[in-house]
């Protein structure tokens, strides 16, 4: 089974959208909680799934000034679990999801990003090697060539120095050795969390450029690109900050 699991922090404009398009994903089946039988599929019966990706999307929300909340908890009927709380980042939140989900891949997602068809299916080869970590092609939501000349090379320098964007998939072995995200951390949480995996042999890295996602250059646009690069260049190669800039 794959396990989805996507922090959310005052994202009442992006996450219906990206929840949408995971409930959307062809030959997938969502999973959800019932109190009296665990979980169980969707509105239908498991010879109807035969074939079908299991999944399990757990949305954990951190209390914030809009109405993230309130647009999760629609969803719920459809299958998605939903995780509320004043957390304390999006490190804790994604380990407090994490704690929750009992698929044998584990993909954490932004929750500005959206899968394009086919990745869920793609990253269920996995299920069974307890082995791997990595991150996948990414594409601009804004069709501006500075966006896409940027995100080509983003593409690129992600597989040379092994580190991600958006996404993050492993399996829960991976996680499970790592010990998680560092909740210390506002900031390279997740640099941190990759180089741990496979420096210490718990994962090998691997960047799926067969399968990609869509994220948001809300960041990018805002802050600009070259000084968005810059800090991130000098979290890798020196010291991530104490914390990004908030962007909504």
């Amino acid at each position: 089974m794959v396990s989805i699991i996507i922090p959310a922090h005052e994202e009442e404009k992006y996450i219906g959208i990206s929840i949408e398009r995971l409930l959307s994903q062809s030959g997938t089946v969502f999973l959800k909680k019932d109190e009296k039988n665990g979980l169980k599929l969707n509105g239908s019966d498991n010879s109807e799934n035969s074939g079908k990706v299991l999944c399990e999307l757990t949305v954990v929300v951190t209390h914030g000034k809009d109405d993230t909340e309130g647009v999760v908890a629609k969803y719920k009927e459809a299958g998605v679990n939903l995780i509320s709380g004043n957390f304390s980042g999006v490190s804790e939140a994604r380990n407090i999801g994490a704690s929750a989900s009992e698929g044998d891949v584990f993909l954490f997602l932004d929750a500005d990003t959206l899968l394009n068809d086919g990745f869920i299916k793609r990253l269920d080869d996995f299920k069974n090697k307890d082995d791997f970590i990595g991150t996948s092609k990414l594409l601009p939501d804004i069709n501006t060539f500075k966006a896409r000349i940027f995100m080509f090379c983003n593409n690129i320098a992600h597989i040379i120095t092994k580190t991600s964007m958006a996404l993050i998939f492993c399996h829960r072995d991976v996680y499970k050795n790592v010990g998680g995200f560092d909740e210390r951390m506002q900031a390279g949480e997740d640099l941190k969390f990759i180089n741990l995996a496979v420096k210490n042999g718990f994962g090998r890295f691997k960047y799926l450029g067969d399968i990609s996602a869509v994220t948001s250059m809300r960041r990018f646009e805002i802050n600009g690109y070259f000084k968005t690069a810059m800090e991130w260049m000098g979290g890798y190669f020196f010291k991530p900050p104490e914390r990004y800039d908030v962007v909504r």
